[in-house]
């Protein structure tokens, strides 16, 4: 009798009519007469019947009929629909003849009727809905047939049967719900889009699929799964996006959210509340049905230990053993479908909204300011705060903030599951011991707080690990971006310890954090296990009922329940910590963003208009008035540093007008002083995503002076530019740019200093085809040069000096075609040699051009860049292990997995002494209690502290490989050679240290720890039931194999969507990047903000669609291991029932068998997440085995070392001997070139774009591939030097030059080898501030601000934003003259400098430098006429090499470049005048 009181607490009315002496088992078959005879009268039939036509007739009133059907169902799948029912109608008929009943075959007849009337419809909409009642009508005719004829069968030795015909009946109702659920669905828009023709799009089997297969089955991705079995997975293989996940809806929706007002979280809800509210209605359906399974097995124990008293067959209990795991994983996995369509839509929403709000806004370095600017009282810090937070680390933003949002969604499941499941668990517990469990309750909600006042610590901790994660990203993405100045000046050392330093700050928070998250994790073992302590200690000391089997195993799988409940709450308050800081921090973006102002449009003017850079620079251009003159060339001019790229940028609006007025055209061509390229063909960079015109391409070409290059390019136009047109010289990334604005249709365009990179060749080419030619006579001009030709040439010549306007010269010209002005220009040579021969060059490219169209587009997009290598196969087996082995070497990894092992034991002996202590009460009479359960407590205590244990050795194993990881990550991706920077974009290896690291730094080490735990629990499991009752062997090994082979199938398609998914985030994160570092070009043409919009939009729904085909995967294994696993708890039901024997350890076996199922969904999930995880981990570790730049082990690097003197070089003599040279699997760009720079000569080397005198110059350092001949230095060839030696050695001064944020120290002496004083004096040796006194605005004071702070202190923004393009270069010499290299290399040094800053910056060059060798590759021949020789370089080979007076004399190819400048009589004087 003891059992009863686990079903029922004394005092309640079953017990009432069991005590007065009624049969328990008689009076609820009593009651179930009673209800089956109240369903036979009908009066339910008839009850939905009527309510049925009634809702249906007032639908049909209210709906309009005009749309035109556009469902459409299988035919067959409406014959057997008809066919069923029309049978089922029948049978009721039949039936009607024997029990005199019409009431239900009416029923049927009106859902015959129904589907008479659907076919007869035309509207989509009334289809849908007769469709619905049709459904509607029948399951709830079954469900009362089976109440009525099924339901008195499950009393215990029951012998009613139903009839045949009744059975029939059943079945065929049962055929029409299962056709119902089988039947495909139209696909329904979820967001109607009436711009877009949906039949033009590819329908995903998401939107079509039957009600089962979406709900239950997830049958529409096998053909996925069977298909990655095969074979690896590709692009083509996945489901397509479905309508309702296109991005640009997200996009218009949550920018309406937004709109509405609040915080991201309140637009974010606002925006998926559909989502978020479905979300948590199955989440409380899974916390409902999930105590299915421990009353059936509360109810199978109580048959066991007394089946006398049983009141149900015991066959109801087997099946909902199986039906209740089975119920809870679908409502489980529809979460978590929900879940995963919540996380891309945030996805999705916040990195486009990101994206077009950073689009919009001014983006600046805000740590670089204006000292003297002051916000009011009170702001100054907010304002700080906020720009800080909200400017600097976009990528960060997108990375990590964006992935801890959606990371954090399980927050609803907790908050909806936790209190249902604790609810019902307390009312169960109560239920079965009585008062005692009232304490336990106590204890656990005392306990509770916890986990939520450590998760506030970590929320703390998270926000200082974000901003040194901030830091790090920032500086490794500055980085990239200037790799080829940290390998020109030998630096990569002195970068990759800058960003260890950083990384370590980093690591210090993050291992505090790892220490939080091991406490949180132990919370949530220690909550319920305290509790059931709890309650057994006061239900066995202070009460007088003895602890049976059945009340222990239930209530220890009722704690079972909680306790895996409390643990994911564990879990999510940390994600929900993180989560809810970097919603703070994209809040705080959101609202510091500033939209940049555009001007009314109208003609190109300014009205005492003042202008600064940023809202924070110090530096402002001052009550400007101009006009500038229409259809006309207008010439900005002026010193370094005066402002005039700062004026163009002002016309585009890029600026922060601060008083007066201006007006633009809408639609304006901006050619930058640095080039800015897309990476992709040369074609898409011209056409910048207009239309195709022939005609006006092949004159773009023409004017830009690219037809000879393309000749030369391997694949024409369809070469693929590189990032950052790094496959391309800097005079050949200039004119591309330039021929993008000719090319556009703009009325206006602005040209900054586009002859810097250009020799004087091409420059007069250039010139000629662009400003005399006509061809820019409609059109508004603004040239930034100092070109003499285009001074004179100008209509309006603008001259600024230190952010004034100083003088404005206006001329009127009728025509420059047929008026050429300029005498110089027209010259004999200029006309034989270029305008005569450019038909001829020009010519074949409209053929050669047209070419390429016939090339396929995928090889199009493959040339001159790497894909982005996604490993074939699946993740291997061993790589959680050799990742384990960077916790610490192979015993700390063998240590972490037997840690693991000896909790799993110290749990289970917690189950098993249960059961040896529930066994005792049958085997003893007076057991002692007290002694079994202080055993019980100390297992617990010594289960807790063990897993405390074994967390922390599993977070500082993986905050040790994290740290290892990094540091082999940035060693390897900073010494990679160049030519692996050219290939692969600087997104990836961002992608890289972004989210792959954090994947190291947060999640992957958690979801490592549990797979192992789950996998040791699930076969400890098994063992423990397969022990105690061996015959479940045989039903276990045939699930588990069946399970195991779904498993292999899926794990083998997983990892093919897995890569697919990565690879497809890069594409991403480099479109981000490129945009920002192109936001002026891209803003200043109309519309072209949304054209990358669209592109963005693009890229994300590749990513899109391959993420929801991984977690649709995942949802179709995990449904398909639940099925086995509640087949396993079915089965162990069975075995007990027909193989019974002691009740604890049948409890215990039953508990395991329950408890399996849990442990399968776990696993599997842990298992999913673990490999993406570690997918990230093999991602990293690629990248971390790139052959460096120099592959020499340290004993050769000893050698190396040892081998060269330390005072080398003492002379610097330069010798080519033979010298032939070509980049990594190019042609050949140097060709059998020797000369000889005896010390202390200088020697300029001149020639046309593309001629190779970058090359020679680089050579130097070895940054190209020396095939034939040496290059010897001081008697040494430099390939038996180590290169970091070389490149510290030999200094150069680069055409584009870069500073990094900092201070003006760290940029002239990262390694910190030179004192102050030297420091000191190179930088007043190059200061840019011209004490020319006709000039110098003494009033200005900002100019004297920057006079007096320019020191060693001085800060420097990122990328120098806030220094001109000509300072930075200035700046960048005095970085040289820190070095007093032997051996000095000028690229184009002086090119973006004016012409007094280049004199001023030789004579520093003469000064400082008297003693070493200098070779200055130059295109403004004024730089290097006083040099001891000039080297004319023509096709890789040297045409000319002596003094330039003796090529004056010879009259060459030199002599020919003089007489192209407009300047000759004066460049000739010059050399007279050599020192």
């Amino acid at each position: 009798m003891e059992y009863q009181h686990v079903i029922v607490r004394p005092g309640a009315g079953g017990f009432a009519a069991f005590d007065s002496g009624i049969d328990e088992r008689t009076l609820w078959s009593y009651r179930i007469q009673r209800v089956t005879a109240v369903i036979a009268t009908g009066n339910f039939h008839l009850a939905a019947l009527l309510l049925s036509g009634t809702v249906l007739f007032l639908s049909m009133l209210a709906s309009s009929h005009r749309d035109v059907a556009k469902s459409y169902v299988p035919l067959p799948y409406a014959l057997m629909h008809f066919i069923a029912s029309t049978s089922a109608c029948c049978l009721s008929w039949v039936d009607f003849c024997d029990s005199g009943n019409w009431k239900f075959p009416a029923l049927l007849s009106y859902v015959v009727a129904l589907g008479i009337l659907r076919t007869c419809c035309r509207s989509h909409k009334r289809k849908t809905q007769v469709y619905r009642h049709m459904s509607l009508v029948t399951t709830v005719a079954l469900l009362l047939g089976i109440i009525q004829d099924l339901l008195p069968m499950i009393i215990f030795d029951s012998t009613y049967w139903p009839s045949s015909i009744e059975s029939a009946l059943l079945a065929c109702l049962a055929v029409v719900v299962v056709l119902v659920l089988a039947t495909p669905r139209p696909r329904c828009p979820f967001i109607p889009d009436a711009e877009s023709d949906e039949s033009t799009i590819d329908e995903s089997p998401e939107e079509t699929c039957s009600l089962f297969s979406y709900y239950c089955s997830y049958e529409w991705i096998t053909y996925v799964v069977l298909r990655g079995f095969q074979r690896d997975l590709t692009m083509d293989d996945l489901p397509p996006l479905p309508t309702y996940d296109e991005p640009l809806k997200w996009l218009k929706n949550i920018k309406k959210q937004r709109i509405k007002g609040g915080k991201t979280f309140r637009t974010l809800y606002g925006l998926l509340k559909k989502e978020v509210r479905t979300m948590m209605g199955w989440a409380a359906s899974t916390a409902v049905v999930e105590f299915l399974a421990p009353y059936s097995m509360l109810r199978l124990l109580a048959y066991l230990e007394d089946p006398s008293e049983a009141v149900v067959h015991p066959a109801l209990w087997i099946v909902l053993l199986f039906v209740g795991p089975t119920v809870r994983s679908l409502c489980y996995q529809q979460y978590i479908f929900t879940a995963t369509r919540l996380l891309v839509r945030v996805n999705m929403s916040l990195v486009q909204e990101i994206y077009q709000t950073a689009m919009r806004s001014h983006i600046y370095d805000d740590s670089i300011g204006d000292p003297s600017h002051h916000e009011p009282s009170g702001q100054t810090n907010k304002s700080k705060t906020a720009q800080k937070s909200g400017q600097a680390n976009l990528t960060s933003l997108m990375s990590y903030d964006v992935d801890a949002i959606y990371n954090s969604r399980d927050i609803f499941y907790v908050a909806t599951a936790c209190p249902v499941s604790t609810t019902i668990a307390m009312v169960f517990l109560y239920h079965m011991l009585g008062w005692p469990s009232l304490l336990g309750v106590v204890v656990l909600f005392l306990l509770t707080p916890l986990p939520a006042l450590a998760s506030r610590k970590i929320s703390r901790i998270q926000q200082s690990v974000l901003r040194a994660t901030d830091v790090r990203l920032s500086k490794i993405s500055e980085f990239l971006s200037s790799i080829r100045t940290l390998k020109y000046f030998g630096w990569e050392p002195a970068a990759i310890n800058t960003i260890n330093n950083i990384r370590g700050i980093e690591q210090q928070r993050l291992w505090r954090r790892s220490v939080h998250a091991a406490g949180i994790s132990m919370a949530g073992d220690l909550l319920p296990f305290i509790s059931l302590l709890v309650m057994f200690s006061v239900f066995v000391i202070f009460t007088d009922n003895t602890l049976h089997a059945p009340i222990a195993f239930t209530s220890l799988s009722i704690m079972e329940t909680l306790r895996s409940q409390f643990v994911w709450l564990s879990n999510i308050s940390r994600f929900s910590a993180q989560g809810a800081e970097s919603l703070r921090r994209v809040d705080r973006f959101f609202e510091s963003a500033e939209e940049i102002q555009r001007h009314p449009e109208g003609p190109l003017e300014l009205k005492d208009a003042t202008f600064r850079r940023t809202p924070i620079a110090a530096f402002r251009l001052r009550d400007i008035t101009l006009r500038f003159k229409r259809n006309a060339l207008n010439v900005l001019t002026g010193p370094t540093g005066c402002g005039k790229t700062s004026l163009l940028q002002s016309l585009l609006g890029e600026t922060v007008l601060e008083s007066g007025s201006a007006t633009a055209p809408r639609d304006i061509a901006y050619v930058p002083q640095a080039p800015w390229l897309q990476n992709d063909t040369v074609r898409q960079n011209i056409l910048f995503y207009s239309q195709y015109d022939e005609a006006r391409y092949n004159t773009a070409i023409e004017a830009s002076g690219l037809a000879q290059d393309l000749q030369q390019l391997p694949f024409g136009d369809s070469t693929v530019v590189g990032e950052r047109g790094t496959s391309l010289s800097g005079g050949q990334k200039q004119r591309v740019s330039l021929a993008r604005a000719l090319y556009s249709r703009s009325s206006t365009l602005l040209l900054d200093d586009i002859f810097s990179a250009l020799d004087t060749h091409t420059t007069s080419l250039v010139y000629k085809m662009c400003f005399r030619s006509g061809l820019l006579t409609d059109r508004t001009v603004v040239l930034v040069t100092s070109l003499p030709v285009a001074l004179k040439d100008a209509e309006m010549v603008i001259r600024l000096e230190h952010g004034r306007v100083a003088s404005v010269q206006s001329s009127q010209r009728t025509s420059q075609v047929s008026t050429p002005s300029v005498e110089e220009i027209e010259t004999g040579s200029l006309v034989s040699s270029t305008p005569q021969e450019a038909p001829q060059d020009v010519e074949p490219l409209t053929e050669h051009v047209l070419s390429s169209d016939a090339a396929p587009e995928q090889e199009v997009g493959t040339r001159g860049m790497a894909k982005e290598t996604s490993a074939t196969g699946r993740v291997p087996r061993t790589l959680f292990f050799q990742y384990m082995v960077m916790f610490g070497g192979f015993f700390y990894a063998v240590t972490a997995i037997v840690a693991t092992l000896t909790v799993q034991f110290a749990y289970f002996a917690i189950t098993y002494w249960l059961s040896v202590w529930t066994s005792a009460y049958d085997e003893y009479k007076h057991p002692n209690s007290i002694f079994y359960l202080s055993v019980y407590a100390a297992t617990i205590i010594l289960f807790l502290l063990l897993q405390l244990a074994n967390n922390l050795i599993y977070q500082y194993g993986g905050w040790a490989a994290a740290k290892k990881m990094h540091a082999k990550l940035v060693t390897a991706v900073l010494s990679a050679p160049i030519s692996w920077f050219d290939e692969n974009p600087i997104g990836r290896a961002i992608n890289r240290f972004g989210n792959d690291t954090r994947s190291l730094d947060t999640v992957l080490i958690d979801w490592l720890r549990m797979s192992i735990e789950n996998w040791l629990r699930f076969l400890l499991r098994i063992a423990s039931i397969v022990s105690i009752m061996p015959i479940f062997a045989l039903p276990v090994t045939t699930i588990c194999a069946t399970g195991f082979i779904i498993g292999e199938m899926y794990t083998r398609a997983q990892i093919s969507i897995k890569r697919l998914c990565s690879v497809n985030y890069s594409p991403v994160f480099s479109h981000f990047t490129d945009s920002l570092s192109g936001m002026a070009v891209i803003r200043a043409r109309a519309g072209m903000d949304e054209v990358f919009q669209g592109l963005l939009a693009e890229k994300l729904a590749v990513h899109t669609r391959s993420a929801e085909a991984q977690y649709n995967c995942n949802r179709w294994v995990s449904v398909r291991s639940d099925f086995c696993a509640a087949s396993v708890a079915a089965a162990a039901g069975c075995v007990a029932y027909f193989r019974s024997g002691s009740a604890g350890l049948v409890g215990f076996s039953l508990t395991n068998a329950i408890g399996l199922s849990q442990t399968i969904l776990t696993l599997v999930r842990t298992m999913n997440e673990l490999e993406i995880e570690l997918n990230s981990y093999q991602r990293m570790r690629e990248y971390a085995d790139i052959q460096p730049e120099e592959r020499l082990n340290e004993e050769e690097q000893r050698k190396k070392a040892e081998a060269i003197p330390a005072s080398w070089p003492t002379s610097g003599l330069i010798e080519f001997q033979n010298v032939t040279a070509r980049y990594q699997n190019g042609p050949d760009v140097l060709r059998n070139v020797s000369f000889t720079a005896r010390p202390g000569e200088r020697i300029g080397i001149v020639g046309r774009t593309g001629s190779g005198k970058s090359t020679l110059g680089i050579s130097l350092l070895r940054f190209v591939n020396i095939v034939q001949g040496r290059i010897i230095i001081d008697g040494i060839d430099i390939n038996t030097i180590l290169l970091n030696r070389l490149r510290k050695s030999v200094t150069l001064i680069p055409q584009e030059p870069v500073l990094f944020s900092g201070d003006a120290r760290s940029n002239l002496d990262p390694f910190n080898e030179s004192g102050d004083t030297e420091l000191r004096a190179a930088l007043s040796a190059c200061t840019f501030i011209q004490p020319s006194s006709s000039t110098t605005n003494t009033e200005d004071p900002n100019h004297q601000q920057q006079q007096q702070q320019l020191s060693l202190e001085t800060p420097v923004a990122t990328n120098g934003e806030n220094f001109s393009q000509g300072q930075r270069q200035v700046l960048s010499l005095a970085r040289a003259l820190c070095r007093r290299s032997k051996i000095v290399l000028l690229d184009e040094a002086t090119a973006s400098v004016d012409q007094e800053t280049d004199m001023h910056m030789q004579g520093v060059l003469r000064e400082v430098f008297g003693d070493s060798t200098i070779i200055a590759i130059a295109h403004r021949l004024r730089t290097i006429m006083d040099y001891d020789r000039v080297v004319v370089m023509r096709e890789g080979g040297i045409v000319e090499n002596d003094s330039p007076a003796k090529l004056i004399e010879k009259r060459g190819v030199f002599w020919d470049m003089l007489r192209s400048t407009g300047e000759y009589d004066e460049l000739v004087q010059l050399v007279g005048k050599k020192p």
